[in-house]
């Protein structure tokens, strides 16, 4: 049985489950318990892995889906950003500082969307169906790149002044060293010229950025790994609620549909949590590959017929 095959069968079952309205909800939190689950594991935002399902095997409105792809992702940063917080692992002056150039044009992003499906109609869905393919297929990439990272990335030796002037270098207490690790932040013009990018992405696809941020703070700004997660769920909070409004003031936020997305990622995220310890990560990171590349092609496949016959 071929791949096409298979996609063409789950694209009949979603469709069939769209025409029980008890049954679609029921099977859409139990869907996002499992979305929630596996993400919490691997260490993304569910929005990464609801938005690009969702657009795929659904014929589900794509600025429904991805207005509540930001608000799976802004229910998980609340939830997780507490405890970060409070043990000081997340750089709390660098993600105010990260915050304004993110949530700009997390802001802007999530207009050129709304504007692209409008203006365009069902060639801008398959617009945006063909980017987001494109983008979630490059994310499985960076998430198989990323296997040699190391998670106290030693800084060059140059400091940066503008990061020791608004007082962004910090330590944190590594539990597993059982030592306070000391930190310095480089690269700051470079880092947020590059959330600016990331931001705009962000809300234009409802994807969450959590796998974008991260590579960030760790590669390019030298943040110890788990300070790069830790910062990047507290900035999701607050950029993406910011995005999400352009949706909620547009009418494509639609309350009936997020709310079993938000319990079921909640319940799932929760379940992931407690389990952690005892699962291999990266079996789960592998999993999380497979189904990107899947619905990546699938969202490829739904939008190039469409687009080949628009063009002159």
């Amino acid at each position: 049985m071929t791949i096409i095959t298979l996609l063409m069968y789950a694209t009949m079952v979603t469709t069939a489950l769209l025409a029980n309205p008890w049954l679609f909800f029921t099977s859409l939190m139990c869907l996002c318990i499992v979305i929630g689950f596996i993400a919490s594991l691997a260490g993304v935002g569910g929005g990464v892995l609801f938005t690009p399902i969702m657009m795929a095997f659904t014929s589900i409105n794509p600025d429904v889906v991805r207005s509540t792809g930001l608000a799976i992702a802004t229910m998980s940063s609340l939830v997780s950003a507490r405890p970060y917080l409070h043990g000081n692992l997340a750089n709390f002056r660098l993600v105010l500082v990260s915050s304004i150039p993110y949530t700009l044009f997390a802001i802007i992003g999530s207009i050129i969307g709304l504007h692209i499906t409008s203006v365009f109609g069902s060639v801008g869905k398959s617009i945006i169906r063909l980017s987001l393919g494109i983008l979630v297929l490059a994310i499985a990439a960076l998430f198989m790149v990323r296997g040699n990272k190391t998670d106290i990335p030693k800084p060059p030796r140059n400091r940066d002044k503008l990061a020791e002037s608004l007082r962004l270098n910090s330590a944190y207490r590594e539990g597993s060293l059982n030592m306070l690790i000391e930190y310095r932040v480089v690269n700051l013009q470079w880092g947020l010229l590059s959330l600016m990018g990331v931001g705009l992405v962000s809300g234009m696809f409802g994807l969450g950025a959590g796998w974008a941020i991260v590579p960030v703070y760790n590669m390019l700004m030298y943040l110890p790994l788990k300070v790069a997660s830790a910062s990047s769920i507290v900035l999701i909070g607050i950029g993406d609620t910011a995005a999400m409004w352009v949706y909620i003031n547009s009418g494509a936020f639609i309350p009936l549909f997020a709310i079993p997305c938000l319990l079921g990622i909640i319940i799932g995220a929760r379940l992931g949590s407690r389990i952690m310890p005892k699962v291999k990560v990266s079996w789960i990171r592998i999993l999380v590959i497979i189904v990107m590349i899947i619905a990546g092609l699938r969202l490829i496949q739904q939008s190039l017929p469409l687009l080949v016959g628009w063009l002159p």
